[in-house]
């Protein structure tokens, strides 16, 4: 999905929704987050979608996304992912679940790792920190130590 059609996208469901008309409204705006596909700040009264996110996916995955921030701002600060914001999804028709990041395109990270243990592949954006030990949550510390790896090219595949 391009941004244009994403922003007009999100205004419309925030308008629709009656947050745009709330005092004061909430508003919409991009950010370039690689991990986080949409977030609700409460205090500024903002919902924002990564850019990353929306040009990799289709557009019911943005419309879900932004309908799922919406259910977010609907329901409250303290509600997190709980029965009150699990609510509002159904009521507005968003997918009352965290979404799995298998379900969605978003960048690879610069620093890779392959599990010895089972063979997946592991990523992370920052460098790994010097000293510390990173290890697959499927296989454990024992059979999963983890040595990261930079990655030249992050958008193209290891060995790719």
């Amino acid at each position: 999905m391009d941004l244009p059609t994403a922003r007009h996208l999100a205004e419309t469901l925030l308008a629709e929704h009656g947050l745009s008309a709330a005092d004061p409204p909430w508003t919409f705006r991009f950010n370039r987050r690689k991990r986080a596909l949409g977030t609700c700040h409460y205090g500024p009264r903002r919902i924002e979608l990564s850019t990353h996110f929306v040009v990799a996916n289709d557009a019911d995955e943005v419309r879900d996304t932004v309908l799922h921030e919406i259910a977010h701002a609907l329901a409250g600060p303290a509600t997190g992912h709980g029965p009150a914001w699990k609510a509002a999804c159904v009521r507005i028709g968003a997918r009352p679940e965290r979404l799995a990041p298998a379900r969605v395109a978003m960048p690879a990270g610069r620093w890779r790792a392959a599990c010895p243990g089972c063979g997946a592949t592991h990523s992370r954006h920052r460098r790994p920190l010097k000293g510390r030990a990173y290890f697959c949550r499927t296989c454990g510390a024992e059979r999963g130590a983890l040595t990261f790896r930079r990655n030249e090219n992050p958008t193209r595949p290891p060995g790719g």
